[in-house]
């Protein structure tokens, strides 16, 4: 391929496919195109299909930026390489590997962190900070992976990681131990002592209960499977060239998970050490990029040429950054930077202002004055979101004096993810049940919010531990079957009597539904003794290689050209012997899926069920503290006589002989009182019951934006807002309906297009993913501009004590404050303006001392 508008440099790092690479990569330089035109030159000499390329960035947004480049320089066949965030590599990684390597439901879903902290706060007995409580439930998930305490008992081993903890690195439980006002909170700090491994234990249980996962076990569980060390082969031989964007910001826990999987591929990691702004989460890029020398002795390729901004502008900021750290800007960019534009550019503009009132108005009247026609180009930047929020109040002020044509249009990002706005999260919480039946989270807020005659006390008494114990759930009053019948168990009950249970199990040459093919697939028709009245076990031919799979299933391909059938025929024939009955497996929803999946490639029609249970779910409800709910550790509490060994028959035996223990000493002891307890709530839930339904039955035909529409109209989400007068939130409705049809994959099966908008959506990790198409300026603080750029940009607030702020200095961490005032300032193309005043919340100010180190040059005071 031809790359004639590359630079050296960039050239370099495109054509070298032979040698790892760090590749040093300053604001402006061009990296995203650089590694774009790197996997188009990949696949262009055919070193690497396009599924053996893995691409990791920081955000969803950079993500979609990164796809279109690629397929841009590739076309189609870019399409196909892996380009995630760490979290949504490490989502892949998990939903790969659930179904054979833990006890996780294979159709978790991610829950964000209001839902988690939902489940926390019910848990806690007391009043303490909340978020404080989640931070310190992280770190122990994250010691205790790092520690390798890995057993069946999660309490002992969260209790073994505390106490290494506070032996090693008490700081670390300190710094989170705070109040709401981020204080050293001493009472939470001997308290977390007590009873913290308890309760993480419990919210880990809980979560897992509904089927859910959470940010910090996206990490925690995708390093403990990659600790296996066949898994972590596995992986490691999938890809042939892994490229790691934004390495600055990856933390040694994440270098760690990734670094197991690098094998034999060609490496190549990208940063920019003066953009780490991220230390607080655990980024310490020295150590990484350490690590990454030692190992893998990659080439050095630094870009020095900058397209993004005027040499005003770059001049400046490369000046900053010399005079705040000379000796490692001499180290790591030792030629400088240059800008590429010969353009000049206009001075940066430095104000000074007696007071706060003063440096709003300044900046509102010098964005009046610009020349520009699409405001979504100007932005205003600050280190806090309550100097946004007071600016954003300040402007609306100001534009109530003026004719609505001479108002500008702002827009306020605030701490609040779009994602995670009341409003938004109310929609996707009917989206989310239709996915996850279990969901219990977004059922309660559904109920707190749209369930008429259902208040907390309601909510309170069923979740009640005698409610448990008879094996209910909240989530079962939506539920057809139990409404029906007063029993969540009754179908499975009555199938059993009738003897037309189908316990079915299946092999295949991975856990991808998507991709791979089943080999072999087993069921047994259940007599009501107990036994297999009937028995069905093939072996079928596939395309694909086992691959690794055969240490699993031990069967070969060798065997499946030998003894295998037609999948169409073996398939065809499953479907007939399974028609109409209730189908049982364990963590079954996996095993659907890639029957779905294969049935649909195959042309033939799906399997026609009454409908299924699973028994993880079974023994998760009746038997929650187990050391685990692995199918092997199932068959000895139950004491089977069949043991699970990943041959499809035997695992549908050990299932067969759990299941008739459960419905023998759980299900049918316990049919009296879940009959009460069904009847006596029952009707209250009808109307909501009704409408779940109903999108759960439009669910397979409606893309994901029209089933939102049919839940905002239906549900009078809208009509609840439009009521309260609270219009902004309906617009952020429809905003949530434009992204929601801008993402759709038309190509995927409307259930599939809505977990992957679903995953989407939990995953997101910055506010700019939702402002992106609007025309308005948005006023963000510069961690959620990270990766932005503008052609105007204000920096506002640049007083001591706001930025830097008051704890940088306390907390040893002007370094960073450092690093994020140059992300500010390298994110204009055309100018730059600078604001701070003398006076805040009646306290006198000084400038702040970042703006002391601009050469004076390239400064104009106003």
């Amino acid at each position: 391929m031809e790359f004639a508008e590359l630079n050296p440099a960039q050239r370099e790092a495109v054509e070298n496919l032979s040698d790892n690479i760090l590749l040093l990569a300053p604001a402006g330089t061009g990296k995203t195109n650089t590694l774009a035109c790197r996997i188009a030159n990949i696949l262009a000499a055919e070193r690497a299909e396009p599924e053996e390329i893995l691409c990791l960035t920081f955000t969803n947004k950079a993500c979609r930026e990164m796809k279109e480049r690629i397929v841009l320089r590739a076309g189609e066949s870019g399409r196909r390489v892996l380009v995630r965030t760490f979290h949504g590599f490490c989502y892949d990684v998990i939903k790969t590997e659930a179904k054979r390597h833990s006890d996780l439901f294979a159709d978790f879903t991610i829950f964000d962190e209001a839902d988690c902290l939902a489940i926390i706060r019910d848990l806690l007995s007391e009043d303490w900070p909340v978020r404080s409580v989640q931070s310190l439930i992280a770190l122990l998930k994250e010691a205790r992976t790092a520690y390798g305490l890995q057993t069946d008992d999660a309490e002992a081993d969260y209790k073994a990681a505390l106490q290494r903890l506070l032996a090693e690195d008490p700081a670390a439980v300190r710094k989170l131990a705070v109040t709401e006002h981020y204080q050293f909170y001493r009472q939470l700090f001997e308290a977390w002592q007590a009873w913290g491994p308890t309760i993480a234990a419990r919210y880990d249980a809980r979560l897992h209960d509904v089927h859910g996962l959470d940010f910090t076990d996206l990490i925690v569980q995708a390093e403990a499977l990659f600790a296996q060390a066949d898994i972590a082969i596995k992986w490691a031989r999938r890809f042939l060239y892994i490229n790691i964007d934004e390495v600055q910001d990856t933390s040694e826990l994440e270098y760690r998970i990734l670094s197991r999987i690098f094998g034999s591929s060609r490496l190549l990691l990208c940063g920019d050490y003066f953009q780490t702004i991220y230390e607080w989460r655990g980024s310490h890029p020295e150590v990484v990029l350490r690590a990454y020398q030692r190992d893998w002795h990659p080439r050095r390729i630094v870009l020095t040429e900058n397209y993004r901004s005027t040499q005003v502008l770059l001049s400046a900021s490369f000046a900053w950054l010399k005079n705040r750290f000379p000796e490692r800007v001499s180290a790591l960019y030792p030629e400088g930077i240059h800008a590429v534009s010969a353009e000049h550019g206009l001075p940066i503009v430095l104000k000074g202002a007696m007071s706060f009132a003063e440096e709003a108005q300044w900046i509102y009247y010098k964005i009046q004055q610009l020349p520009v026609e699409d405001y979504g180009r100007v932005c205003i930047l600050t280190r806090s979101n309550r100097y946004n929020k007071d600016l954003s109040l300040y402007f609306r002020n100001l534009g109530c004096h003026l004719a609505e044509g001479e108002r500008l249009p702002f827009m306020l990002l605030d701490e609040l993810k779009f994602f995670r706005r009341q409003e938004v999260k109310d929609a996707l919480a009917f989206l989310r049940l239709v996915v996850n039946p279990h969901d219990a989270a977004s059922f309660v807020r559904i109920l707190n919010r749209f369930g008429r005659g259902i208040g907390p006390g309601t909510i309170r008494k069923i979740s009640h531990e005698s409610y448990r114990r008879a094996g209910i759930r909240i989530t079962d009053y939506l539920d057809e079957d139990a409404r029906r019948t007063g029993d969540p168990f009754a179908v499975l009950v009555e199938a059993f009597e009738a003897e037309d249970i189908v316990v079915f199990d299946v092999e295949a040459t991975g856990v991808d539904p998507t991709r791979d093919e089943i080999i072999q697939i087993a069921g047994l028709r259940l007599g009501r003794d107990g036994k297999a009245k009937a028995e069905f076990k093939r072996l079928l031919k596939a395309r694909r290689s086992v691959g690794d799979s055969y240490k699993v299933h031990k069967i070969s391909d060798a065997l499946l050209q030998r003894e295998g059938q037609e999948p169409e025929e073996v398939l065809r024939e499953f479907c007939a012997f399974a028609a109409g009955s209730v189908i049982v497996g364990h963590n079954v929803t996996y095993d659907l899926s890639i029957l779905g999946s294969e049935l649909a490639r195959l042309g033939l029609p799906p399997l026609a069920y009454r409908r299924y249970y699973d028994t993880l779910d079974i023994f998760r409800r009746f038997y929650p503290n187990l050391p685990n709910h692995k199918l092997e550790y199932l068959g000895e509490f139950c004491h089977v006589s069949h043991r699970s060994t990943h041959d499809a028959m035997d695992d549908v035996c050990a299932t067969a002989e759990i299941l008739v223990y459960a419905i023998e000493k759980d299900i049918r002891p316990h049919a009296r009182e879940r009959k009460e307890f069904m009847e006596k709530w029952q009707d209250v839930f009808n109307e909501l019951a009704g409408h779940i339904s109903s999108i759960r039955r439009e669910a397979v035909r409606m893309r994901p934006w029209q089933l939102l529409a049919k839940i905002v109209v239906d549900i009078g989400i809208d009509d609840y807002y439009r009521r309260r007068g609270e219009a902004q939130r309906i617009e952020n409705l429809r905003d949530l309906f434009r992204q929601a049809r801008a993402m759709d994959d038309s190509e995927a099966r409307p259930f599939d297009a809505l977990m992957r908008f679903l995953n989407y959506v939990t995953l997101s990790n910055t506010n700019l993913d939702a402002m992106t198409k609007r025309q308005q300026i948005p006023i963000v603080t510069v961690h959620q501009a990270k990766g932005a750029e503008f052609d105007y940009v204000f920096v506002a607030g640049l007083q001591e004590g706001t930025f830097p702020g008051l704890q940088a200095e306390k907390n040893d961490s002007l370094d960073e404050e450092a690093r994020l005032f140059y992300v500010a300032i390298t994110r204009p193309k055309r100018q730059l303006f600078l604001s701070w005043c003398q006076t805040q919340y009646g306290h006198y100010t000084h400038m702040s001392r970042f703006l002391l180190d601009l050469p004076r040059e390239f400064v104009q005071n106003e």
